[in-house]
């Protein structure tokens, strides 16, 4: 450990085995007052003890051995290392102790630490909540404690609160006494052993569901007043998902209880704390009626995934940061085969091909870095809740999974939890169970997937002479300048004019030839598109596969899609072979595939001059207007979801790239029609709807999102509004957002997302810049530094090399310490699409015109 590392991290010579806290909000003067007990053991003999506190002021301290000796402390502020040193008269020697002492501190409005958030009701009503986010490291800003993952304790957790509020921790109540000054003391049961990071402190005028009868874990759902008809789906989804996983991992739930708590302020999307799950109000309170199946996909897979984590990440924790991966990747792995399960028709795994594509896109880079790397600081901690961790370390998990098939993977899972239950582990713990069940060399073949960045680019060859399929890999990076091996799975689908093969091999850094037979049509590298890795075919293989597409399932076109825009934008191949596919799909019924594609158009039309948005223009109703045509726009009684999500996104590429004029006048009419009452949008349709419109409208259309906001009856309604408001073509109107983010009416949670939207949008982007520039003061004090990545994801989008050059000399002059590696890479993925533009924007028009041909 390096000798900047060893000041963040704490000795071993004390170690916490249970916490007794007790803590009085005061929620009118935003503060708080503790006292602390804490049962520790001492290995060697020391006068003092060090631990983490953040923005507390410490008294009272004093710490009494086992037999009965005591000695006062006096109290010394590490504020750089966010460390206090308590210091004693007398030697502590090893034994048993116990450390008491008072503390108190505020409560913040950074959604951190123990923090308040004030919210107006529909009746004008204003409320007051408490609650805590500490995760990664701010427990410590609210008692003192030894903050790092591994020091595992038990804590038996008193809240006292005023009489008619609500209070909430990680454990069931065990007593509810109200004293002579009106002061309710909540006494909640001990906790099993856990890390400070998951302690949850709740306090406000919430509304509760009652618990499922008969079911041995009492579950319940959350919510300020007035949103309690709103809980229903969720609670249902909660009871299911709990159900699942017990099953799934053949150990019992954790906890005592399991609350999930709907916080109107929120940074994150939720949080896991154990037995008390906090939330974002939008991932999980919902109308199941008037919610779109995504929707409801995402409170369902918010719910799955953080119950996943009362065993992956509560139950048993990486041993430091740089593990995270091994609670928040497999947390997204296990949401994704718990929701499949729960909702098959949502296809849940060919949406997460949608969604790993951006892993897929930071991974090419030089500033990549591998899933699990090193943490030294808070900053470094917090920095670590990237795509690379959730979405890369859950493909890489869904990729052994596959290779290992999926009962040998649930056997070694559950081995691994068994074994290292209430502990805390390292990657190499969970290869060794994997390895003892499967007999896999495991670790052999997923080192290099966790411990070095990137991933490879396998080539494909076909040798006609001797009917052989040749296999070659490089690593892929965008500059061409990649190095490293790894060990790949890969899945051939061979198909045959009578048979549909399946080949598993590994691919090392040699390449492999396999003997095809001479009636094979086409063959596919990544079988059912589940390998972290892409693959790049030949001429041959390339076109026999544009004659197959109908016949590979959607995740498979997905992969091939996004393989090839990234062969392009690496300049591997030309434009014109990505815009040849798109005219292959043009009966593609998958909304996730036409997502991916939408997605790559949009680079396009910001690259492009007039003529060639034109000509996009044109592309985009060839491919589109056939199948919204079929489609219609209205449902039909007897429509799966997927044809309702595929009529939304064909409704939003016509109305939006498209230019099309007949969808974005019908679109106008409908949304007219649904704001007065006389005819519903189907819930499907509205999100798209919505998009078109604000894409295409002026200050009217504007000011109704506006009010439609302020109006919003549920929280998917109030986002879907705030976040058009940043989807308008008029500069002023974007002023006009950004200044209402700015003001007391959008919460701290949701701001950025809608200047993000505006930073996104070609027509108002360099507006949207200069207002963060000239209100950058006013920016950083509503919103902290963590929370920016709204901003920093929108970077890639500013092709405009005046306005790109702008945001690079900015955050030059403004770092973001707890965001520096996104930042890193999202401006060099910014320089990958300029010089994409670069090579490109002279040609575009007759690369577009040409493929109609």
């Amino acid at each position: 450990m390096t000798e900047n590392a060893q000041k963040y991290r704490l000795p071993r010579t004390v170690i916490p085995h249970r916490y007794q806290i007790e803590i009085t909000p005061d929620l009118a003067a935003e503060t708080f007052k503790g006292l602390l007990r804490v049962d520790v053991e001492i290995s060697h003999n020391t006068d003092h003890i060090i631990m983490n506190a953040v923005n507390l002021t410490l008294s009272d301290v004093v710490m009494t051995a086992s037999t009965g000796e005591s000695y006062p402390g006096t109290v010394i502020y590490e504020r750089e290392y966010e460390r206090v040193r308590l210091e004693f008269a007398g030697e502590l020697t090893p034994g048993l102790w116990t450390l008491a002492l008072a503390f108190d501190g505020q409560l913040g409005h950074d959604l951190r630490g123990f923090y308040v958030t004030t919210v107006k009701q529909k009746n004008g009503e204003t409320l007051v909540i408490a609650s805590t986010q500490c995760e990664a490291t701010d427990a410590r800003r609210i008692f003192p404690c030894w903050d790092e993952p591994d020091f595992k304790a038990t804590f038996a957790i008193t809240l006292v609160v005023d009489a008619d509020l609500t209070a909430l921790s990680n454990a069931q109540e065990v007593s509810s006494i109200v004293d002579e000054a009106g002061k309710r003391h909540v006494q909640f049961a001990e906790t099993i052993p856990m890390s400070t990071y998951l302690v949850a402190l709740i306090v406000g005028p919430f509304e509760l569901t009652e618990p499922e009868a008969g079911h041995r874990i009492p579950v319940r759902v959350a919510a300020r007043p007035g949103f309690s008809a709103l809980t229903g789906y969720a609670h249902t989804s909660a009871v299911n998902a709990l159900n699942f996983f017990e099953h799934y991992f053949d150990i019992p739930y954790p906890g005592d209880k399991l609350d999930h708590v709907a916080i109107p302020d929120f940074a994150a999307g939720a949080m896991e704390n154990l037995g008390c799950i906090t939330y974002r109000e939008e991932a999980l309170l919902i109308d199941p009626v008037q919610s779109s199946p995504m929707e409801k996909m995402e409170v369902v897979s918010t719910i799955a995934h953080e119950t996943a984590h009362m065993w992956f990440g509560d139950m048993v924790t990486m041993r430091w940061w740089n593990g995270l991966w091994l609670n928040e990747a497999f947390a997204t792995f296990m949401q994704l085969l718990a929701t499949d399960s729960l909702h098959p028709e949502w296809d849940v795994w060919t949406n997460f091909g949608v969604h790993r594509a951006y892993a897929f896109k930071i991974d090419g880079l030089a500033s990549t870095r591998p899933v699990e790397y090193p943490v030294v600081s808070p900053a470094d901690a917090q920095g670590m809740f990237d795509v690379l961790t959730y979405e890369k370390g859950a493909s890489v998990l869904r990729m052994m999974e596959q290779y290992l098939s999926p009962e040998v993977f649930r056997q070694g899972v559950k081995a691994y939890l068994n074994r290292y239950r209430y502990g805390n582990t390292e990657t190499q713990d969970l290869w060794n169970s994997l390895e003892v069940v499967s007999g896999q060399p495991i670790r052999e073949v997923m080192e290099s997937w966790v411990f070095q960045g990137g991933y490879p680019l396998v080539r494909a060859t076909w040798n006609h002479g001797r009917h052989e399929l040749v296999l070659t890999q490089k690593p892929f990076r965008y500059d061409g300048e990649g190095t490293g091996t790894w060990k790949v799975p890969i899945v051939l689908g061979i198909h045959t004019r009578t048979t549909d093969l399946s080949q598993s091999l590994l691919l090392g850094p040699e390449s492999v030839s396999v003997a095809v037979d001479e009636d094979m049509e086409w063959l596919m590298v990544n079988r059912g598109g589940w390998g972290f890795y892409r693959v790049a075919y030949d001429e041959v293989l390339w076109q026999r596969l544009m004659a197959a597409l109908p016949e590979m399932t959607a995740l498979e076109r997905i992969s091939l899609a996004d393989d090839i825009w990234a062969e392009v934008l690496a300049d591997e191949v030309p434009l014109a072979q990505a815009v040849q596919l798109w005219h292959s799909l043009g009966d593609e019924t998958e909304p996730d595939v036409w997502n991916l594609i939408f997605s790559h158009m949009m680079l396009l039309d910001r690259i492009a001059d007039d003529k060639g948005r034109q000509l996009l223009a044109q592309l985009v109703n060839e491919v589109a207007a056939p199948l919204f045509q079929r489609l219609g726009w209205t449902p039909r009684d007897d429509e799966d979801v997927k044809t309702g999500r595929l009529r939304a996104q064909m409704v939003r590429m016509l109305g939006t790239l498209g230019a099309n004029e007949a969808v974005r006048s019908e679109a106008k009419a409908r949304l007219t029609a649904h704001y007065q009452g006389q005819t519903s949008l189907s819930p499907d349709l509205i999100s798209a709807v919505v998009d078109v419109v604000a894409h295409n409208g002026g200050e009217h259309e504007w000011e109704e999102m506006y009010r439609h906001f302020q109006e919003a009856h549920t929280p998917q309604d109030a986002e879907r509004y705030l976040m058009a408001l940043g989807k308008f073509p008029d500069p002023v109107l974007m002023t006009h957002t950004f200044s209402l983010c700015l003001s007391k009416e959008v919460r701290i949670q949701d701001g950025l997302y809608a200047i993000g939207q505006g930073l996104q949008n070609r027509q108002v982007a360099d507006t949207t810049w200069t207002l963060l520039e000239n209100e950058w003061d006013a920016v950083t004090a509503k919103f902290p530094s963590y929370m920016m990545h709204p901003v920093v994801y929108a970077l890639p989008t500013i092709i405009d090399d005046s306005l790109a050059e702008r945001t690079i000399q900015w955050f030059k002059a403004h770092p973001l310490p707890e965001m520096a590696r996104q930042l890193e890479q999202t401006m060099e993925l910014q320089r990958v699409h300029r010089h994409f533009a670069h090579r490109v924007k002279g040609q575009l028009a007759n690369i577009l015109r040409s493929s109609r041909a």
